[in-house]
């Protein structure tokens, strides 16, 4: 990391901590004043962010695409830009980022642990193809990330009310019905994405390595968390699944991504999607 690059990554996690806190807070204390503060200093720190990654390309040369502390740091970056987006053109769902930023906050502080040095882009990842495939890459994982913030309200939601009220952060968050259509779109767009990912890879691992599908960890893993997530609109469509059903689907199928992302790089260094020495 450039010396920029380093002041920049704390200053934002810092701040994403004080989010995450802040949301932490509010719920426990009851205060929803706190919430468009919170929310004001979440777009500040989607600045840094960016300024960050701008630091880290111009050390490189080329955008963050490899590694657990890029794969963090440009995921990160997705994540929170959607949060703020969607928080911006509608303020009742400002609140997704209190199950956002946490996972924004342990992914960076996960990846600046692993290997934030400073390398070339591998001859391997120099090809459009690339930009296609992490692009809707990170589009899926923004995407299956706000159908968890979705499910995550929708239970605390559901308790607070079942529970007789009492909490006026509660009722700064969407209605169920909404968050319940919420999580679902969330799921068709991140499936959607996921499956050009899977194809623009596919078409980018034929040219490098010959063929198609090699089975590699990370493509099986990627695989499994596409299919669970098929079975997540199947249970809704076809069977109904909606409410406190599909939200715990959508939070525990995340899980599904993370270890794609991040899991199997820690388990195994064999795999094919390993670009950069560790």
């Amino acid at each position: 990391m450039s010396n920029w690059e380093t002041i920049l990554f704390w200053i934002t996690l810092v701040i994403y901590s004080l989010v995450c806190g802040g949301f932490i807070y509010s719920i426990v204390f009851k205060n929803p004043r706190a919430l468009p503060k919170l929310s004001a200093l979440l777009r500040v720190g989607f600045l840094l962010h960016s300024a960050t990654i701008a630091a880290r390309f111009a050390a490189t040369g080329h955008l963050p695409w490899s590694g657990d502390y890029e794969y963090a740091l440009m995921g990160g970056w997705f994540i929170i830009g959607a949060t703020v987006l969607i928080g911006w053109r509608n303020a009742a769902l400002q609140p997704l980022a209190a199950a956002t930023v946490p996972l924004v906050v342990v992914m960076m502080g996960y990846g600046v642990m692993r290997n934030p040095s400073l390398t070339p882009m591998a001859a391997s990842l120099k090809t459009g193809w690339l930009y296609i495939h992490v692009y809707f890459a990170w589009l899926a994982f923004c995407s299956y990330t706000l159908a968890m913030a979705a499910g995550v309200l929708y239970l605390l939601k559901r308790k607070n009310q079942q529970a007789g009220g009492g909490n006026p952060v509660y009722d700064k968050f969407p209605s169920l019905e909404r968050l319940d259509e919420l999580m679902f779109r969330y799921v068709v767009f991140g499936f959607i994405t996921d499956s050009i990912m899977l194809v623009a890879g596919s078409i980018w691992a034929e040219g490098l390595w010959g063929s198609y599908w090699n089975w590699d960890p990370v493509e099986t893993w990627s695989l499994i968390s596409y299919l669970v997530y098929g079975i997540a609109i199947h249970l809704r469509v076809t069977m109904g699944w909606r409410d406190a059903r599909q939200a715990w689907l959508v939070i525990i199928a995340l899980s599904t991504v993370l270890i794609s992302f991040f899991g199997v790089t820690f388990v195994v260094n064999s795999s094919l999607h390993v670009f950069q020495v560790r």
